[in-house]
């Protein structure tokens, strides 16, 4: 399946805007280390990710195994805030995704509008986060 990533730097944080699906997990990881490579070259800790046109066709397996390789590579260390506008028609794989990966110690949060998910990112984070 094929995916497209549109990356824009602002000033607070990075905006990744994804269209189209993946449907394994190894394009699923190639995604991320997309997000990962741009946000370190960007310079930013704290990324917006609008995944509104973005579908996951993704197993239970396939996200476990997306969520292990991002940990270790160390994503987590890296820092990074994300929020993340999850496609309304795909809610059990973008809840799947986001437990997979804050049990992995990420800081990483679904949100329904950009209002909230800008909100939450760009406040100071709470020690429970």
């Amino acid at each position: 399946m094929a995916y497209s990533q549109i990356f824009t730097s602002t000033d607070e944080y990075l905006l990744c805007i994804t269209d189209g699906e993946v449907s394994d997990a190894e394009t699923f990881i190639e995604w991320g280390l997309k997000l990962v490579a741009k946000a370190r070259e960007a310079r930013r800790t704290k990324v917006l990710v609008d995944n509104r046109t973005f579908r996951l066709h993704l197993s239970s397996l396939d996200i476990i195994t997306f969520a292990n390789f991002m940990e270790e590579k160390g994503a987590a260390k890296l820092g990074l805030r994300m929020a993340v506008l999850s496609n309304p028609h795909n809610p059990e794989n973008s809840r799947m995704v986001e437990t997979a990966l804050v049990n992995r110690s990420a800081s990483y949060k679904s949100f329904r509008n950009q209002v909230e998910a800008k909100e939450w990112l760009l406040r100071e984070p709470q020690a429970t986060e």
